[in-house]
């Protein structure tokens, strides 16, 4: 079990989300932060007692979508990889997304910023994880050195 987990605001700022009672929405943050990797949970009742709540509360997690039963009577978290950034790392490694980069790379030929053709790399210019949609975009993607692909990346999270 990892130290750190995230929540999607997509999710838990969705209106099934907060049409739940709050007993259910404590559990799904409960069970967030204590599941297992890829998102197994195999005490939901018991967490659900520990917090104040009830087995009403897995009940309206599996019936809102948020849970899974599997076998066992164990239970998966169904948007786990939204929840924990897990989701571009998998898209990133996909046959399309390196046909995008090799297909950015070959056309520009070069780093865009200083010229440079050592260590190319494709950049997104409206961001992989915030524009799901422009990901295979030839217009959304430039070719930089590695170098500047670095120093563009600390200046757009000192500048946000």
């Amino acid at each position: 079990m990892a130290e750190r987990r995230m929540f999607a605001k997509t999710i838990v700022l969705s209106d099934a989300f907060l049409d739940m009672p709050m007993s259910a929405r404590c559990l799904y943050f409960t069970l967030g932060v204590t599941a297992y990797d890829k998102g197994i949970v195999v005490n939901a009742k018991t967490m659900a007692k520990a917090i104040g709540g009830s087995d009403d509360d897995v009940s309206a997690l599996v019936y809102g979508g948020f849970l899974k039963p599997i076998e066992g009577g164990h239970y998966q978290i169904v948007h786990w990889y939204e929840n924990n950034g897990s989701g571009t790392a998998k898209a990133r490694n996909t046959y399309d997304y390196r046909q995008w980069r090799k297909r950015i790379i070959q056309r520009d030929g070069a780093c865009v910023i200083c010229g440079s053709t050592d260590k190319l790399e494709a950049h997104h210019i409206k961001p992989f994880a915030d524009y799901p949609e422009l990901r295979m975009d030839e217009n959304n993607g430039i070719t930089l050195c590695e170098k500047c692909h670095k120093r563009l990346h600390g200046l757009e999270k000192k500048n946000g």
